[in-house]
């Protein structure tokens, strides 16, 4: 049978097309109809057009546009949020720690966890050049109140619970060493959490090693402290803290140079000159880019003089 003997068969003189459809009308103009399906005598399910009612037609294209330009403004919303994070990144990444939080601010939704996070990053990295007192403290509390609001937003970003860590022990640091101490299960909980959602990030690594370094070497007032607040005060050890440093090492071989100070470190303290002269070197030659750079590059010169 031909194509045109099954059209005539059906009783139709075309196939329709699946889906919403146009019609011309009597003014030659055309408006959306729907597809109303019989079935005929051969048993072949057939569609003919069923014009829809004037008003329903102004209401279904009204509908449509409304829609299209909701989803239209959601998806501009989201690119520029990504391309505002992306930039974000790349300047923090560059140092220009007053330039993130320029291109942050600028952004419509200040409430977004992901905004608030990078701006508490960058607030934070600025205290540490800063040249007054009074100015790093201001920036160290901004960083921790937008730290704070960004993890009460998303408990499950690694970044937040990271950098909660880092700016809740240096906002602790400012009101002295018992709020410093006390604060230091709460830190450990955030740096452990991070791990959790990203094992893979040399940074959180680098924050766990410093961790048990610090509780290695802790002062003994400082132990006199702990041992006041904590049942059973936290420990740590040199052995551990390397590990977590050379973790992070494996991870991105050269990320920070403050993580081949501190692996050098804990050689020196483990009486293991020989490796913590290759580590020191390594610190000591590193380029300055930021402040960071800057000490760990001191320190370790300062270090390779003794051995």
């Amino acid at each position: 049978m031909s194509v045109r003997q099954f059209r005539t068969l059906c009783g139709q003189s075309h196939l329709s097309r699946l889906g919403r459809e146009t019609i011309p009308t009597a003014q030659n103009r055309t408006i959306p109809a729907v597809i109303h399906r019989k079935v005929c005598s051969c048993g072949v399910q057939i569609s003919r057009f069923r014009q829809l009612p004037i008003v329903g037609t102004v209401a279904f294209i009204a509908i449509a546009k409304s829609s299209r330009v909701e989803n239209r403004s959601k998806m501009t919303e989201e690119v520029s949020l990504d391309l505002t994070l992306q930039n974000a990144d790349q300047l923090f990444d560059e140092n220009h720690y007053q330039e993130v939080i320029d291109v942050l601010s600028k952004y419509s939704d200040q409430d977004s966890a992901e905004i608030q996070w990078r701006k508490a990053r960058a607030y934070y990295s600025l205290s540490k050049s800063a040249k007054e007192k009074s100015e790093r403290e201001k920036l160290i509390r901004q960083s921790y109140e937008l730290i704070q609001q960004a993890l009460e937003k998303d408990d499950k970003n690694f970044a937040i619970h990271k950098w909660m860590a880092i700016v809740m022990d240096a906002n602790a640091e400012l009101d002295g060493i018992k709020a410093r101490v006390s604060q230091l299960e709460l830190m450990k909980n955030h740096i452990s959490r991070s791990l959790e959602l990203n094992p893979d990030d040399p940074t959180t690594w680098h924050l766990l090693g410093a961790f048990e370094f610090a509780l290695a070497e802790l002062p003994w007032i400082q132990r006199k402290i702990v041992s006041a607040i904590f049942a059973t005060p936290p420990t740590g050890t040199y052995e551990k803290a390397l590990e977590c440093f050379e973790k992070a090492e494996s991870i991105k071989p050269g990320f920070y140079s403050s993580n081949w100070l501190m692996a050098g470190k804990c050689y020196l303290a483990l009486e293991k000159k020989k490796e913590a002269k290759e580590f020191l070197e390594k610190a000591a030659n590193c380029r300055v880019l930021n402040e960071d750079d800057k000490k760990s590059k001191e320190e370790a010169t300062q270090l390779l003089k003794k051995i």
